[in-house]
């Protein structure tokens, strides 16, 4: 409901002397922007005003993700390109003698290398999910050889962390209609993000059941956590809820994630408690028989 009182005196005014007028109104308290363009009418409806109210929260929304987009990704390459420039520099300047120091300063140009390719790759994928330019082979697939598998190939980075991973999944799960290896990509990229939140000692478990006709998976840690007006973020392209400890990753992940579920026809959505760990779930449609 929008009362009068929400408007600017322009468009509230009996008297706009026969112009249209525009207004935007901020709906704070249901974080909501309208704009109202008021135009007198004549003829038979003379003194009457006919008002015109379009919702335009989706569009703003959109230019904040725009905006926040390319301030994050000049963020995300400033910091590799300066540390090798500055290596580069010193390396000309006074290590190029010093073979041992040569070596150790192309090492860590080496690894920002790595990461420069890393990011590139991940937009790339990103650019190509989607414009709808990736193929789906979609085919009934094990669903619990699916968690085993993803979970398999981050267990000694997990270890490395001081982590415990763990599957709790029935072996009868259904099987589903999906394209393995990216889903596979979709479950790497969830619980490699609980690696980075979760502190050593820490758990996270990664499982599965049956529901309604899906195959619901979860990847609950006991880390960080994400405040709730965070959470529907989460998945937008170099988002992190957690700007203290942004240095790790790309922040492309889980929008690669996103979209991969999707284009399998599921869900995905995250829940979370600040100081009590996250769990991220997604949907994927059961194979028929």
């Amino acid at each position: 409901e929008i009362t009068c009182r929400d408007w600017s005196s322009d468009v509230c005014s009996s008297d706009l002397e026969g112009k249209e007028k525009t207004t935007t109104l901020e709906l704070t308290y249901q974080q909501r922007f309208i704009q109202v363009i008021a135009t007198p009418l004549g003829g038979e409806l003379q003194d009457h005003t006919l008002l015109l109210c379009q919702d335009l929260t989706p569009i703003r929304r959109l230019e904040t993700v725009r905006r926040d987009f390319i301030s994050n990704i000049s963020h995300e390459l400033r910091t590799p390109l300066a540390s090798l420039k500055a290596l580069a520099e010193t390396l000309q300047l006074s290590a190029i003698d010093d073979p041992q120091t040569s070596r150790h300063f192309l090492e860590r140009m080496d690894t920002e290398i790595d990461a420069l390719t890393q990011m590139v790759n991940e937009l790339l994928e990103l650019a190509r999910i989607e414009s709808g330019r990736v193929p789906i082979d979609l085919k009934p697939t094990d669903s619990y050889r699916l968690l085993v598998a993803a979970s398999e190939r981050l267990k000694m980075q997990a270890e490395r962390a001081g982590l415990l991973l763990e599957v709790e999944a029935q072996p009868d799960l259904p099987k589903i209609l999906a394209d393995g290896p990216r889903l596979e990509q979709v479950l790497v990229n969830i619980i490699h993000n609980a690696i980075k939140f979760t502190s050593p000692g820490g758990k996270i478990t990664v499982f599965a059941y049956p529901e309604s006709g899906m195959v619901c998976f979860g990847v609950q840690d006991t880390g960080t956590g994400i405040p709730r007006d965070m959470l529907p973020r989460v998945f937008e392209r170099f988002y992190k809820a957690d700007q203290a400890r942004s240095g790790g990753g790309t922040g492309l992940g889980l929008s690669i994630a996103r979209h991969l579920v999707e284009m399998h026809a599921g869900r995905i959505w995250a829940e979370s408690q600040p100081g009590r760990g996250s769990t991220f779930y997604f949907t994927i449609p059961q194979a028929r028989p």
